[in-house]
């Protein structure tokens, strides 16, 4: 584990290096390491750039990438089900239609209302998830995802609805925002996101124990002594803190809380205590890479949470015939 979590640090540190150094105006490694020397306070222009335009860009995307990421071992965990992950089960889209009414209806709110309502939009979500899910008996891998797609659809209908009755700014706005990106993002969002996400992340660590509970059953996890309604609706709350933060400064950034848990799984275990910290790191490596193709390979207006989209849907059909196999 110790080996592991060296390696992603390690790798984490080379991407958000070289994020740095490319896009409208390329820079060099020296050029770079000046102007990380010099300080946000540094007089040059390459300073400005990487202070003002591309560090506090790439940390975003870092803590976006690892808030999602942890997010969906824990629920993966939660639900016992392989493909939980927070865009698939709909509790994204609770937060994104709850960001989406702040920003139609209350476009002069101060600024930490946006992660608020999402907060609250992806725990009500993930609250009505589990309510709908177990109404009528233990739920199944199929009933956890058809109720997941159906919350989605539901709550992706609310925004449809902001949408078309929102003016050509609005929509230019919440049109560019729904896309999943990281455009113009600065040191106010980090300030936004970065103490949501590690209260979320404690929240999760500090109940690995009845996470590992959980995924062996309910029944289990009440015989070793799991408050299992307790631990639910903590588990939820850590989630949601994190994919609420996450959401409210990218907008809908999907599947990544899918594919990092699984990569990282036969390397490090299914416990806890040695998944979530490596799926935070990991998941904020495969974002920052991602951020980069997106940023200087792919034409531009191709958003985040587009790409993302393209590596996640054939991952999870991948996951989805595997799994349909290992039931045969």
């Amino acid at each position: 584990m110790k080996r592991t979590l060296a390696i992603l640090a390690a790798l984490l540190g080379v991407a958000l290096f070289v994020s740095l150094l490319a896009g409208s105006s390329d820079l060099s490694i020296g050029a770079a390491f000046r102007a990380l020397s010099q300080g946000p306070a540094g007089a040059s222009l390459d300073s400005g750039i990487v202070w003002n335009v591309r560090l506090p860009r790439t940390l975003v995307v870092a803590l976006v990438g690892g808030a999602l990421a942890a997010a969906g071992g824990a629920f993966q965990a939660l639900f016992r089900n392989p493909m939980a992950d927070p865009s698939l089960l709909g509790i994204a889209s609770g937060g994104s239609l709850a960001a989406v009414l702040v920003l139609f209806h209350l476009p002069q709110a101060p600024i930490w209302i946006l992660p608020l309502a999402a907060f609250c939009g992806c725990f009500g979500a993930a609250f009505l998830l589990v309510a709908l899910t177990h109404f009528g008996g233990r739920p199944t891998m199929t009933i956890t995802l058809l109720t997941g797609v159906v919350l989605s659809s539901l709550f992706t209908s609310g925004v449809s609805l902001a949408l078309l009755l929102s003016d050509e700014y609005q929509l230019r706005q919440l049109v560019f925002w729904l896309a999943g990106g990281a455009e113009a993002r600065g040191w106010i969002h980090v300030a936004i996101a970065l103490p949501s996400m590690l209260a979320g992340f404690a929240i999760l660590l500090s109940v690995g124990r009845w996470l590992d509970a959980l995924a062996l059953g309910e029944d289990h996890a009440e015989a070793v002594g799991v408050p299992v309604y307790r631990a639910r609706l903590v588990v939820l709350a850590g989630g949601a803190l994190s994919v609420g933060a996450a959401v409210s400064v990218c907008g809908p950034v999907g599947f990544v809380g899918l594919i990092v848990p699984h990569l990282l799984r036969p390397w490090v275990g299914a416990s806890a205590k040695a998944l979530l910290p490596s799926s935070a790191l990991g998941g904020a490596v495969l974002l920052v890479v991602a951020d980069f193709v997106a940023r200087v390979w792919l034409p531009a207006g191709i958003q985040l949470g587009v790409l993302t989209s393209l590596l996640g849907v054939p991952f999870f059909l991948w996951l989805l015939v595997r799994e349909r196999r290992t039931m045969l």
